[in-house]
């Protein structure tokens, strides 16, 4: 039994190993060598995507300089293989002895497997893999067997060189020996070459300019192993070793050049097509990066020039701030098919670049403006609600840790803590009833709400698995580590398109050097998250909030503006999240802690100005709804569709095929009315 069972765990692992023989590099050393210029392109003239004009030059700077190999001096190439990878160029790729080795060590409960050849170590820089398992050290041997048959160890080695960090934020020997001695590579001496290539082991902890000791020290070790290496000779290691007792570094010079700062939405693009890079060649961030500027891309934006510059004055100079200077905001607009066109990521001037955004990365809870996109929408489109169903605004036993009942009503946007008893989803929605809107999504499913979301409109990359058992995370936006303005933005786009989820993009496409798009983020599928006409239903509910409930603040003349406020606990975040007929937007308000907001009206306020200025820009145009969807009256004591004998009605909207019954009128209004005194009485009065 024994040997049967070794038998079949070794055929197993053979077969595990023999799977990945294939595994190599997507990246093309020969063309990642090249330094072209990338350039990134917005749209012409009236937002015209078809005559794009040049927005932006991506180039090299000082940080990262190629350096072909013939320049690169001996004294280098022999530094960096006598103290990395002495056998180099014997192996084909892999050191066999020291694989051995590092495995027994890590059998023996080391934390990192070592080993690594020269080849190995530049796929690990290419492809930033640095998890310590098995499966990884056999797809990195697999690669670098496969990339020492397609290239040769000059030019391996030339990449290496030239893309190994080497301390101080450079990259490449060439970028190192400018910052550290002030002169070109050829021109290094053997003493600096090998305190060049004795960072590579622990950039932090070896770069001279933080850590000069450890350098000198580490530096001393290279010249040893060069020496032992018969690399040098004994005049040469003694030379050498005398100057690294007096060695000087340069450090960073002052430039007169300043760096030209993006605009936020120049930023996220950037991002953005670097993690699509990162993404379609399993590169490292740095090698994407290298990518951007060193390959000689086409980056076509998807920057709406009008309503980004809209966004980032009115935000800088409309003074709905000035009143606190603490209170940050971040905002984002995203058209139908998930083009996103505009995004500001703080209300300061950006002075940098690569700084964290308000609006694409930093997550806040995102309060009652969540409720139509994670309860009210999936129960409307599974049936179990509509317009004007009768829903319980009551508290739910054992809602809070504690054993208490709960949620609260009260809150800023609904000055009440009273709770209403029956009432119609319309009701409950336009005034954002906290207990009303969990009542719906616990009888929908809080998994199910959470499945919603992360499946259909995008939020997988906010929610975590603790939000799937949460009542308050999901009906109420008290997420465990928020959602980002982008996801609320975007996910709202299935109020204005028929209930289609895009995902965002802030480019159409990347094309590379040779002409070829590499990267199209126009030709991405939907996904239908709810029907056509529960998207129709859901927009005149939404409207209802801004023509009657909380959002009143931005209606805007002559449109027609649906959405859904939102607050969380302690008025610590603000929210506005809300559709034109022309694109979504949301609006976020803060401090970015736990602080309570002077104002929850900046929110509205600013959104309000930003679309009422787009939109003056802009054609009159309806939301187009489905053909499916009617407007009834109906009763609303009952919820029901109004019979003759009822005289309390309203107008909703409902599928052809789902209408409600039609009420009789026969009803207690006396009992409803001791209903709802009787459930207020008990409210929490906060």
């Amino acid at each position: 039994i024994l040997l049967i069972t070794a038998v079949i765990v070794g055929i197993s692992l053979l077969t595990f190993i023999y799977s990945m023989k294939d595994e190599s590099v997507k990246i093309d050393l020969k063309e990642y060598k090249q330094t072209y210029t990338s350039y990134l392109y917005v749209n012409g003239s009236g937002d015209n995507k078809n005559q794009p004009v040049q927005k932006l030059s991506l180039h090299s700077g000082e940080q990262r300089i190629w350096v072909n190999y013939a320049k690169i001096p001996q004294a280098m190439k022999d530094a960096i293989v006598s103290i990395e990878d002495k056998r180099f160029w014997d192996h084909k790729g892999v050191d066999w002895g020291r694989t051995m080795h590092a495995v027994f060590n890590l059998a023996g409960g080391a934390d990192n497997f070592g080993g690594s050849t020269i080849t190995q170590q530049l796929i690990k820089n290419l492809t930033q893999e640095n998890e310590v398992s098995l499966t990884r050290k056999v797809k990195e041997i697999f690669r670098a067997i496969n990339l020492e048959k397609k290239y040769s160890k000059e030019q391996i080695l030339e990449a290496y060189l030239n893309c190994v960090p080497f301390g101080s934020g450079t990259q490449g020997v060439q970028a190192a020996a400018n910052l550290y001695f002030g002169k070109n590579i050829q021109n290094c001496d053997i003493a600096q070459c090998a305190a060049i290539a004795g960072i590579t082991q622990n950039p932090a902890k070896y770069t001279p300019l933080v850590n000069k000791d450890n350098n000198r020290k580490r530096q001393q070790i290279v010249l040893a192993a060069m020496h032992d290496q018969k690399r040098i000779t004994d005049a040469e290691y003694a030379q050498a070793m005398n100057e690294s007792e007096h060695m000087t570094f340069v450090g960073k010079k002052s430039s007169s050049n300043t760096q030209q700062v993006w605009d936020w939405y120049t930023e996220a693009v950037i991002r953005d097509v670097q993690s699509a890079l990162m993404s379609k060649y399993s590169c490292s961030a740095s090698a994407a990066s290298n990518m951007i500027y060193s390959s000689g891309l086409k980056i076509y934006s998807a920057e709406d020039k009008n309503l980004q510059n809209i966004a980032q004055n009115y935000i800088l100079h409309s003074g709905v701030l000035d009143d606190d200077q603490q209170v940050q905001t971040g905002f984002c607009a995203v058209g139908y098919d998930g083009r996103v066109l505009a995004t500001v990521g703080s209300r300061n001037v950006k002075t940098g670049n690569l700084v964290n955004s308000y609006a694409t990365m930093l997550k806040f809870q995102s309060g009652s403006s969540v409720k139509p996109i994670s309860t009210y929408a999936p129960a409307l489109d599974k049936g179990q609600i509509t317009y004007s169903s009768l829903v319980k605004d009551e508290k739910i036993d054992n809602y809070f840790p504690n054993g208490s009942a709960g949620p609260n009503n009260y809150s800023s946007e609904t000055m009440s803590a009273v709770c209403h008893g029956d009432v119609t989803v319309q009701e409950a929605l336009a005034n954002s009833y906290n207990c009303a809107a969990a009542q719906v999504c616990k009888a929908y499913g809080v998994l199910q709400s959470y499945n919603f979301m992360t499946q259909k409109l995008g939020f997988s990359n906010c929610l975590v698995q603790t939000d799937s058992k949460s009542l308050g995370g999901m009906a109420l936006g008290g997420q465990t580590h928020g959602v980002t303005v982008l996801n609320m933005a975007a996910a709202f786009e299935i109020f204005g398109n028929g209930g289609k989820y895009y995902q965002p993009y802030t480019f159409y496409k990347i094309v590379d050097h040779s002409g070829n798009v590499i990267i199209d983020n126009t030709k991405r599928a939907p996904v239908q998250a709810i029907s056509s006409v529960s998207a129709s239903i859901m927009n005149r509910l939404l409207r209802t909030v801004v023509t009657e409930g909380t959002a009143k603040a931005v209606n805007i003349d002559g449109w027609d503006i649906v959405g859904k406020t939102g607050t969380t606990d302690k008025d610590v975040n603000s929210w506005f999240v809300g559709c034109s007929p022309y694109a979504t937007g949301a609006v976020w308000t803060g401090y970015g802690r736990n602080k309570t907001l002077s104002s929850t009206s900046y929110s509205k306020a600013l959104w309000r100005g930003i679309f009422e200025k787009y939109l003056s820009t802009k054609a009159p145009k309806d939301f187009t709804f489905d053909g499916n969807m009617v407007a009834r009256q109906y009763c609303m004591h009952s919820g029901l569709l109004a019979g003759s004998n009822c005289s309390d009605t309203q107008t909703g909207y409902y599928d052809i095929h789902n209408l409600p019954q039609t009420c009789s009128g026969e009803f207690d209004l006396d009992a409803a009315s001791d209903d709802e005194e009787n459930s207020s009485s008990t409210a929490d009065d906060t």
